[in-house]
């Protein structure tokens, strides 16, 4: 009888997790057997819109990509071995996007499969994140009057962080390019390809760790 109850508990609980749109990190992320990344969407009934424009857009990017549903026809969830319980969500070897935001999707596309994977107009903005010998660099859009751009820097500073500062309101380079990556506020920041949009300080410094010692993906 215990037993049965705590069974029962498990399953309230996982249905009550989908309802609130909790999703833990997968524990391992999704890769193949010789340590590849891959492209999972997760996606559930009465996705709708927000399925499909990611569908789309790996469509569109030509990236070969499984799909999973986490819930039945009666939103009831369904178990899977990278324990996502919200959809949509994107998972990228590691790097797990909830919802349909295609940028952050694009940016973690690129830094598991190389350049190819973006727009012409998104390789040429995208090809200052990186040093003469592929290094992944930070680099912040921001605005002189941005009092969180102010505080970011002053991060910066006191962790000793190199990095590159781009004044959205400077020049129309500097503003094509923040259109280009479809900034909505400052600041936002990307080391390599891996975007930041606003303060996301000990994300960032884990970031700088990760990456400052690999070069970027060139082959898909």
């Amino acid at each position: 009888m215990k037993k049965l109850l705590l069974l029962c508990l498990l399953v309230f609980a996982g249905y009550k997790l989908h309802q609130n749109g909790y999703s833990p990190l997968s524990p391992s992320g999704a890769f193949d057997k010789k340590g590849n990344p891959l492209v999972v969407l997760f996606v559930g009934p009465g996705c709708g819109e927000p399925c499909s424009k990611v569908v789309g857009a790996l469509n569109q990017r030509n990236v070969n990509f499984e799909q999973v549903s986490v819930a039945g026809p009666d939103g009831a969830p369904v178990s899977n071995k990278y324990r996502i319980t919200q959809y949509p969500t994107t998972l990228v070897g590691k790097q797990e996007i909830l919802g349909d935001d295609i940028t952050r999707i694009s940016s973690a596309l690129a830094e598991a499969y190389g350049k190819d994977v973006l727009t012409r107009m998104e390789q040429m903005a995208m090809d200052n994140h990186f040093d003469a010998q592929g290094k992944p660099k930070v680099v912040m859009y921001g605005t002189s009057w941005c009092p969180y751009c102010k505080q970011q820097k002053a991060f910066f500073a006191d962790n000793k962080v190199a990095f590159e500062e781009i004044d959205v309101e400077a020049s129309r380079p500097n503003e094509m390019s923040y259109r280009i990556l479809q900034g909505t506020g400052y600041p936002l920041t990307y080391v390599g390809y891996r975007r930041f949009s606003g303060l996301h300080e000990s994300e960032i410094l884990t970031a700088i760790a990760e990456l400052s010692k690999v070069k970027v993906a060139s082959v898909r």
